[in-house]
């Protein structure tokens, strides 16, 4: 009884701080209380309903925290707690969180998430046993409480008569359907679908049909929603199946149904073809005809696609259902609209005179030109042509010009033409600075793809800065997050990184003052296994030249661009020459790939997929993204670090996850007067200015106004600005002069591009 009131003590404590203003305060509470949670002697908690209920308030209004690292904490306490909860509580925060997704003033990814990381926790039934006593308990709440709130709108508990809260995947006028909601969904019918009622099984796949079925649902959620169906249809009965399919064939067989429609319909054939083969295989010849029915229509490119996704997983069926139909006629009738997909595409994307074309591909993270260039034997360049006379550029295509398509690096042939990879960063070379190898994680040409401590995941992004790296910045500030930037020189015709009056300086300067770690991505993002020796040093050591004109130091981190510097190259010994840490990655999120609304959430399967492989407590993972994509800043990274917090994870830099202290990250070169490296803490709680004004706690550094803060209060990269009366502790002052001087017109005299 004595521990337990010392707990109980302990644990009122706790929850008090939560109220506190220290957001570090809030968070140490959570942590102390989190390891409370996870140690028997919070077992009690089990037969005491007014404390845990009481904890469980704590805990839902601790996920209201403005400060991220706080919500996070709390999302890790709410798997353990509802393990200690009677069924009584258990059902009553599983409504405070289902009743709050249909709130308009906050975040509702927060409660959908919590609700994720609960059911998650629960017991859950295991295969070829019958469900155990607190597997059943879980499941009545959930059934009790959730199912209902995700299938249909139901009674408010507000008291006024006749009111009703929105049901969760129910369309929102203001924000559409919610894709976190069909998360949720998914979540339950992966616990506890072998104990769902036939009731709610159907009441379910209405919900998720009503997605579906809805031509404004947008990609991202349908793609969801095709995923909770490919869910739910393995629990149907024999006879709820045959009357699901006998629904899809009404309405792929009616005339009121959208082209759009009719293609999320052949993709739900597809998603049950998959997730239900043995199931689906007598249905096949019923399903078919009105599939292959879809090439007849006029606008069917689109519908091929999806045809073809039904397709891919004809094979299993065949093979795991042999007597239903004879295989040779339903092979010749898969490979005819194959055929027919196939041309029809080839058809379609082939206009006049466009027989000769050829288009530049994108090449992997960073922005090429997509026009068509004609076939012409005149100015051109490359290993069968030759040079670029004068300062022409040689494109990627191998045609000599002058346009920024022609000129930008990495798609600029260097060896056969001038690019802008060829201007030179200002300042004294640092090829003369030592690079003594300090610490235990290894240097090249060792390469290094995974993180050595358990439980954390660092987030990298590649090829930055560029126009949205600021918003990223904002986003991580807003969720006290650090990753680490590899930072690319002069690449997709930004400049190089060190000019004035650009604002990259200003963004790496607030990367380090923020606690990110700052890496190199080489100069002008060139294959280094494909360049000479001479050009691969030329890569790293411009780079460090541009960082340290900037920070006083640069970095001993390293990625090669396109993860490629082989050992047959001498890449791998060229870096451990030069010093530096080979880093790769686990987890590759491919968004070069899916950089639109619609494309964006491959990316967040391949994240969730990889991270779900394993518990934080047995793995880590090294990630890589791209700043220089919309999609990866606006959408993938806020998901990566809502699924980061919910799956028991920590976000930190990569030297964090290698063990290696701050301080071997960079080489500090002592030849220059500013050293931010040495000069600055590693983190600011100064705000970056929004409207140009700075001062006090607002700071320029980061900003897009420039990086001085006058004496006047406003941010800018003049000499009035960064002369006499800038402010060191609201943005950058230079010691004499400001921005507005000439770069250092030292050129590294040592080395040269050719």
């Amino acid at each position: 009884m004595a521990d337990r009131q010392a707990v109980q003590q302990n644990l009122n404590g706790l929850l008090s701080k939560l109220d506190d203003p220290d957001a570090d305060l809030r968070y140490m509470s959570l942590n102390d209380l989190l390891s409370i949670l996870n140690s028997s002697s919070s077992a009690y908690l089990v037969h005491d309903q007014y404390s845990s209920s009481r904890l469980a308030d704590g805990l839902l209004k601790a996920l209201d925290d403005q400060h991220g690292d706080v919500q996070n904490q709390a999302l890790k306490c709410l798997g353990p707690l509802v393990n200690r909860l009677p069924s009584e509580s258990l059902g009553a925060i599983l409504e405070k969180l289902s009743n709050l997704t249909s709130s308009q003033t906050i975040d509702t990814s927060v409660p959908n998430t919590a609700l994720r990381v609960i059911v998650t926790a629960l017991p859950r039934p295991q295969a070829g046993q019958p469900p155990s006593q607190d597997a059943s308990a879980a499941y009545s709440a959930v059934s009790k409480v959730l199912v209902p709130r995700l299938t249909r709108s139901t009674p408010s508990q507000s008291g006024r008569r006749g009111s009703v809260v929105k049901g969760m995947l129910e369309k929102d006028s203001s924000k559409g359907f919610s894709s976190d909601a069909i998360d949720v969904l998914i979540q339950v019918v992966v616990c506890f679908g072998p104990l769902l009622k036939e009731a709610e099984l159907n009441a379910l796949q209405k919900s998720v049909m009503s997605i579906i079925d809805n031509d404004t649902a947008g990609t991202v959620v349908t793609k969801r929603a095709l995923a909770a169906i490919s869910t739910i249809v393995p629990h149907f009965s024999e006879a709820q199946f045959s009357n699901f399919v006998d629904d899809l064939v009404s309405r792929l067989n009616s005339q009121r149904t959208s082209i759009v429609h009719r293609r999320h319909l052949i993709a739900t054939v597809g998603s049950i073809a998959r997730s239900t083969p043995t199931k689906f295989g007598p249905h096949l010849p019923t399903l078919a005809p009105y599939v292959f029915g879809a090439l007849g229509i006029t606008s069917f490119s689109g519908i091929c696609g999806f045809s073809l996704y039904f397709i891919k997983y004809i094979s299993v069926i065949i093979r795991t259902n042999r007597h239903h139909f004879k295989m040779h006629l339903i092979w010749f009738a898969f490979a005819a609209s194959f055929v027919a997909c196939s041309t029809g595409r080839n058809i379609i994307s082939l206009g006049p005179g466009r027989e000769g074309s050829r288009a530049i591909l994108e090449l992997h993270g960073n922005i090429t030109s997509t026009s068509l260039l004609r076939r012409d034997a005149q100015n051109r360049c490359g290993p069968t042509f030759g040079k670029c006379s004068g300062t022409h550029c040689c494109s990627t295509a191998g045609y000599c010009g002058v346009t920024k398509s022609h000129c930008q690096s990495p798609d600029c042939q260097i060896d056969y033409g001038h690019c802008d990879a060829h201007t030179t960063p200002g300042g004294p070379p640092t090829d003369q600075i030592p690079r003594t190898k300090v610490g235990k994680v290894p240097y090249g040409p060792h390469a290094i793809r995974s993180c050595v401590a358990p439980g954390k995941v660092a987030l990298t992004f590649d090829d930055g800065p560029n126009k949205y790296t600021q918003d990223l910045l904002d986003l991580l500030d807003k969720y006290g997050a650090k990753v680490t930037f590899f930072i690319t020189g002069n690449n997709n015709a930004k400049g190089p990184i060190d000019t004035p009056g650009m604002p990259w300086a200003s963004l790496i300067e607030r990367m380090y003052r923020s606690g990110h770690q700052i890496a190199s991505h080489t100069w002008s993002h060139q294959d280094l296994s494909k360049i000479t020796p001479r050009q691969r040093r030329v890569q790293m050591l411009w780079n460090e030249v541009a960082l340290r004109n900037i920070l006083g130091g640069f970095p001993t981190y390293m990625r090669p661009p396109y993860s490629s510097c082989t050992r047959e190259s001498g890449c791998m010994d060229d870096m451990g020459v030069l010093g530096y840490h080979v880093i790769l990655y686990d987890i590759d999120t491919e968004d070069y790939r899916h950089d639109s609304p619609n494309d964006i959430q491959g990316s967040k399967d391949i994240f969730d997929k990889n991270l779900a492989r394993a518990k934080a407590t047995e793995k880590s993972w090294l990630v890589i993204a791209h700043d220089v994509h919309e999609q990866t800043v606006h959408n993938l990274t806020e998901h990566m670090m809502k699924t980061i917090a919910s799956g028991g994870f920590k976000l930190v830099t990569v030297g964090d996850c290698l063990n290696d202290p701050p301080e071997n990250w960079y080489r500090i070169d002592d030849s220059v007067d500013k050293s931010i490296i040495r000069k600055t803490g590693l983190t600011t709680s100064n705000a970056v200015s929004r409207d140009g004004r700075c001062g006090q706690s607002i700071t320029c550094t980061g900003s897009k106004f420039g990086p001085c803060c006058g004496k006047n209060n406003r941010c800018g990269n003049t000499l009035k600005h960064c002369g006499t009366g800038c402010q060191p502790n609201a943005g950058v002052c230079p010691r004499s002069g400001g921005a507005s001087e000439k770069p250092h017109d030292g050129k590294l005299s040592t080395i040269s591009v050719e």
